[in-house]
């Protein structure tokens, strides 16, 4: 019977390539021989210790060998791994540790402070000290001989919380499995390459779409703990990275560089992006780089698994302006109207999707897990459109629309419009008070270095492109490092909108 759980295909991994390398963190390399058996030490230790399978493991960890290694042992073990996002609060994470009620956590010793005490919580071990050794101790490298079904939850992945207390999102060995089969399959990854992990594993698009697609195909996949655009480049020509994922506002931090076009990056042949607004002049800066690189724009969210469309390189010509792409194989995708019915050809509503990666459900929140599916569909909370050839059209995640004289104005499409003008470096669209319009088009904006602050131009610019309703009524101009931009790329608007609406006079 075909496994489906990730650490099934790090075991026959490593024996098909006993040798060869799995991971890479600077000068350190892992063989898949040695990930088997240093997982097979985590887990039989986890066994020895009173875990049962099903029990919640939790990972505030940076991104590491080691945390792909506790991971692996994690699921080898027949637990659910609870990887947490090392960049909140200790009131977050001890929210999110209390909901899972995990019962372990491995942790980093710089992270211990934001790792509380709690009743439910009955050990941390400290991943990068002798506690790890402790609690590993002569383990059997050996494999536990646990059998894992693909119904049972692989992981819980919690989300952002943007839009209130963040959810647990449940996926399966199966859902994982599926997005693995989609990634390798409709964007050609192959047991030769080396994927580079910019963003940390803990995020659902690094640890899904990148890490677990590499282990499955006995491919290396390399981890860097802390980004930079200078140590990305270096590592790129240093290991001859074969692709990798950024953010937009990664990828001009990377094309922007320097250092970038003194280096030989041949090697990188395809180029992943996702999570906000890609523009042509980005793309052409993207090929002008590299000559021949596979650009592929990549949409999807935490609870579909993660990936439900792709934009492949030879389908951008044809495919409309803001298009997202086409759904995976395997994948649905459809438009819902404010009556959740199916919408006409190129009418914008929510999107909707089904598919097997879709996720299992929220974790002890049977009632936020009906509201978000409608007949077996995920309802996404964004708006786009599809048309004739199958193609979707992202317009704006639903909270993120402006109303501005009782109209719609999707902030992803005038920020798109903006990234065309040859001084915006980032633009974030915001909806700000206004006693006439009811809330007021107002862009922040940064420039590229070196560029005038002309808010005539960019207006101008704006005009010549988009209805007047839609053109921006305010511009603010910030400093790149006053941008918050989070760590899977995206700029941070809830918290952007915190940090300068207090400042701003709200407009007649």
């Amino acid at each position: 019977m075909m496994q489906m759980d990730a650490s099934s295909h790090v075991t026959h991994n490593a024996s098909r390539f006993p040798a060869k390398i799995a991971l890479i963190q600077g000068e350190r390399k892992l063989t898949y021989r040695d990930l088997d058996a240093m997982s097979n030490r985590v887990a039989n230790a986890l066994v020895s210790w009173g875990t049962n399978p099903g029990d919640r493991v939790a990972m505030v960890v940076s991104s590491s060998i080691e945390w792909v290694v506790a991971y692996i042992g994690v699921l080898k073990a027949g637990c659910t791994a609870v990887p947490l996002n090392y960049r909140l609060t200790a009131k977050e994470i001890g929210m999110m540790l209390e909901d899972s009620g995990s019962r372990l956590v491995f942790v980093n010793s710089e992270l211990i402070p934001i790792v509380p005490e709690l009743p439910t919580l009955e050990r941390k071990v400290v991943i990068d000290t002798q506690s790890f050794d402790e609690f590993v101790g002569p383990s059997s490298e050996n494999h536990p001989g646990i059998r894992i079904d693909r119904d049972e939850t692989q992981c819980i992945l919690y989300t952002g919380g943007t839009t209130g207390r963040s959810k647990g999102v449940m996926l399966t060995h199966e859902n994982i499995f599926w997005n693995t089969i989609h990634e390798i399959v409709d964007t050609r990854m192959h047991e030769d390459d080396n994927t580079l992990l910019m963003t940390p594993l803990h995020h659902a698009a690094a640890l899904n779409c990148w890490l677990l697609p590499h282990l499955y195909l006995g491919a290396t996949a390399t981890i860097m703990p802390k980004y930079s655009p200078e140590e990305a480049i270096r590592t790129i020509e240093k290991h001859r990275v074969t692709n990798a994922f950024t953010p937009p506002s990664v990828a001009r931090d990377i094309f922007n560089h320097e250092l970038a076009m003194a280096s030989d990056l041949s090697s990188f042949r395809r180029w992943y992006v996702g999570g906000a607004n890609l523009s042509r002049n980005d793309r052409d800066k993207m090929h002008a780089l590299i000559p021949g690189v596979q650009i592929f724009f990549q949409y999807g969210l935490t609870e579909a698994g993660v990936i439900v469309t792709v934009l492949k390189e030879k389908d951008y010509e044809q495919a409309p302006p803001g298009s997202i792409g086409r759904a995976f194989l395997n994948f649905e995708v459809k438009i819902l109207t404010e009556e959740l019915m199916d919408a006409p050809l190129n009418e914008v509503g929510e999107i909707a999707v089904r598919g097997p990666s879709v996720m299992k459900g929220y974790f002890n929140n049977p009632e936020a897990t009906a509201a978000t599916f409608h007949e077996g569909w995920l309802r996404t909370g964004d708006m786009g459109a599809m048309d004739e050839n199958g193609f979707v059209r992202f317009h704006d995640r639903l909270k993120d629309m402006v109303k501005t004289g009782g109209l719609n104005v999707y902030s992803q499409e005038v920020e798109q419009v903006l990234l065309r003008h040859p001084s915006v470096r980032e633009a974030a669209i915001l909806g700000f008070p206004s006693e006439k319009w009811g809330e007021e088009v107002t862009a922040v904006i940064v420039c590229q270095d070196d560029a005038e602050h002309d808010e005539q131009s960019i207006i101008a610019h704006a005009k010549g492109e988009l209805a007047g309703y839609k053109v921006p009524k305010r511009i603010i101009f910030i400093d790149y490092a006053d941008m918050p931009i989070n760590y899977s790329g995206k700029i941070a608007k809830r918290e952007l909108r915190d940090k300068i609406l207090p400042k701003q006079e709200v407009s007649a």
